[in-house]
């Protein structure tokens, strides 16, 4: 079909151009590329197709998907707490989480001392109180109270 030699696009083939573009920009889970082409209002029909190709293709991949992401955010200075509930968000199970947490590439105790010393520098607690607010910033960091212990003492 041809309108003023432009061609009119289906709404498939519109939701496909939106999936590769978004995908050539970074990696997506299968459930963040859903919601995207949801949002754009393509029909469910053209997004289920969409989504099945780029599985198909190995364009989309939840498991690679979880470890760029594990990896990206452990280098922000972020822990496994934090990281596997922004995972589990995105429409990732608790194994791929598990796993892309375990990669050999992350260490999470120089993860949480090199944001621990990025804060604090090598300034010696003051109090009961300091303490307490340092734990409390690794807390929120999203590391366990093992590695948060570890780090602090």
């Amino acid at each position: 079909m041809s309108k003023n030699n432009f061609t009119v696009r289906t709404d498939l083939e519109k939701a496909r151009a939106s999936a590769l573009a978004s995908l050539s920009m970074r990696e997506h889970s299968v459930k963040e590329l859903t919601d995207k082409l949801t949002n754009k209002d393509y029909e469910p029909e053209s997004i289920q197709i969409v989504i099945k190709e780029c599985l198909e293709n190995n364009y989309l991949n939840d498991e690679r998907f979880a470890e760029i992401y594990c990896r990206s955010r452990a280098q922000k200075g972020y822990g496994p707490l934090k990281i596997s509930m922004e995972l589990k968000l995105k429409g990732i199970t608790e194994n791929q989480a598990k796993k892309a947490l375990h990669q050999d590439e992350v260490d999470f105790y120089q993860i949480a001392k090199k944001a621990y010393l990025k804060k604090y520098r090598e300034t010696p607690i003051a109090d009961f109180k300091d303490k307490i607010k340092r734990q409390n910033f690794l807390y929120r960091r999203g590391f366990d109270f093992d590695l948060i212990s570890h780090v602090i003492n």
